[in-house]
């Protein structure tokens, strides 16, 4: 299989099938043969070639008239010579005519008769057996043959593979059959079996009815908190998108929340965030709508969530002001200055979308301690969402001028019930002194983290940053051609494709990379992330 996969990979075969092949054939043994072949075929098509050119250096002349020359006596002899060794006492000894020459060489006929011989230190050329049409007729029956072969093997291959498949198939529900079997725990002799398994919530009720139908006994119980039950993932539409992404790193375990809906807002953010440039939203937008078109089903999820990525650049590329490198806010008539951000802007805008999420994420930290462990749990993490954004507000009102003196006292009260809490519940197991003391060290630890994280988000800004200015190198480094002439508009076209082609695709690694580096680190920590959820993998056919 492995062998027939590279020969397909390396034939760009269709997935077409050909069920009119013998699929009892050896098929490695016939495509070997074939390609034997072939490479037959490909040899006398390379003499075919050399004796076309020979044709083609010597203009067009019938090869027949050649013969009949020779049948009364005179000869036409062929040579080729080096322009600097070519001897002009040749001319004056012999019937010399040159018919065509190149850089270096010169080719030209000595006219004969048949019983003078000729003095000529240049390399002879022979005629060719057949004429140009005779030869030109061979080269395209030997085209054809080749290009027959080549259908014929590529069409064993594509009903091998699918023959393979269908068999790996087979043998799969076979395998997962024989581990069920396996399962089953036998009692009274064999004549009870009992076996265990799980199924998505909303397709009990169809299950138990099938089970009532054959009459077959049954338990169905919801898994409690210690089953090791799996994981089945299920998000909206544009969530969905995302699934991979988050089972790059882990599934959540069976009793957290998925923070796949809660991530995907913020990943397609800060991809755009990363990239920043219209023009290359544009671009990945485009093609991502084209190929969507031409690919199979099961790579459309991942061409439309790209699509969506290129539409995050195109937005953010219109915030940072940059279309293929250029500087937006530089033309004058451009509509849309208004809400082109500054650098400083962008950079302050990087960790202020830093602290949302971190926010987020510790806001889905409670929740999922309560859904997890009961409320008590989840009272210490609510007093740092109750701190943080108490500080938020009071520091935001300030900066935006309001007097807020009269407010002091609520804001003593909620950073008072925010500490009690932090203090109170940091380890609810424990005594008071014990979880205060608990409750002091982790104020340590979310202090120096929270600082550290907001830190990373800093990268969003670096390179967006980063890759504008590549791109403007690159437009600065093509303009200088442009001075050059005709060669100058070829040169400054190939350094704007190159250029830019690197960059769009260094900026999409990093608009990929960062942000998971993003979500998987910073996000996950803050939001309690356990994950180690195990996929759900039905018994079923598959069709």
């Amino acid at each position: 299989e492995k062998n027939l996969k590279k020969i397909a990979t390396k034939r760009e075969i269709s997935a077409q099938l050909y069920p009119e092949i013998n699929p009892d054939i050896d098929v490695i043994a016939y495509i070997q043969d074939n390609e034997e072949k072939i490479s037959e075929l490909e040899k006398q098509k390379n003499f075919l070639l050399k004796d076309i050119e020979f044709y083609n250096i010597w203009e067009n002349f019938d090869l027949n008239n050649i013969k009949k020359l020779n049948q009364i006596g005179i000869e036409i002899k062929f040579f080729s010579v080096d322009i600097k060794k070519f001897d002009q006492k040749w001319t004056e000894n012999y019937t010399i005519e040159i018919i065509n020459k190149n850089d270096t060489k010169y080719f030209f006929i000595c006219i004969k008769n048949k019983e003078e011989h000729v003095n000529i230190n240049a390399k002879e050329l022979f005629l060719p057996d057949k004429s140009l049409a005779e030869l030109n007729s061979q080269l395209e029956k030997i085209n054809s043959e080749i290009e027959l072969l080549n259908n014929n093997i590529n069409k064993h291959i594509a009903n091998a593979l699918a023959l393979i498949n269908t068999q790996l198939d087979q043998k799969n529900q076979e395998l997962d059959f024989s581990y069920a079997n396996a399962n089953v725990e036998k009692l009274t002799d064999d004549k009870v079996i009992l076996l265990e398994g799980w199924v998505p919530e909303e397709l009990s009720k169809k299950l138990n009815e099938y089970l009532d139908n054959e009459d077959i006994v049954y338990i169905a119980e919801k898994p409690e908190k210690s089953n090791d039950a799996p994981v089945l993932l299920k998000n909206n539409k544009f969530a969905k998108l995302f699934e991979p992404i988050g089972e790059l790193f882990s599934l959540p375990a069976y009793t957290e929340i998925d923070l796949t809906p809660f991530f995907a807002p913020f990943f397609m953010l800060f991809f755009g965030f990363c990239v920043g440039d219209t023009g290359y939203g544009l671009i990945i937008l485009i093609l991502t709508i084209i190929l969507r078109s031409k690919v199979n089903k099961k790579l459309k999820p991942i061409l439309t969530l790209a699509t969506i990525l290129g539409a995050s650049t195109v937005i953010m590329g219109l915030v940072t002001g940059t279309f293929f490198g250029v500087n937006l806010v530089d033309i004058k008539s451009y509509p849309l200055k208004s809400i082109i951000l500054e650098p400083l802007s962008l950079f302050w805008a990087s960790i202020g979308i830093g602290g949302v999420q971190i926010l987020f994420g510790m806001i889905i930290k409670a929740a999922n301690l309560i859904k997890q462990k009961g409320l008590k749990y989840g009272l210490s993490t609510i007093g740092w969402i109750l701190l943080l954004l108490t500080i938020i507000i009071f520091v935001g009102l300030e900066q935006f001028g309001v007097n807020v003196d009269n407010l002091k006292l609520i804001k003593n009260i909620l950073q008072g019930a925010s500490l009690l809490l932090i203090l109170l519940f940091a380890n609810p197991e424990k005594n008071f002194l014990i979880s205060s003391l608990s409750g002091i060290y982790d104020a340590y630890n979310m202090i120096t983290g929270i600082f550290g994280d907001l830190l990373s988000y800093v990268r969003l800004f670096a390179l967006g940053m980063s890759g504008g200015i590549l791109g403007l190198v690159f437009n600065q480094i093509a303009s200088q051609f442009l001075s050059i002439g005709v060669i100058g508009w070829i040169l400054f076209t190939l350094v704007l494709i190159l250029g830019h082609g690197m960059n769009i695709f260094l900026a999409c690694l990093g608009g990929f990379v960062h942000p998971m580096r993003l979500t998987f680190v910073e996000f996950y920590k803050n939001s309690g992330f356990a994950g180690g959820g195990k996929k759900y993998k039905p018994f079923a056919k598959n069709n």
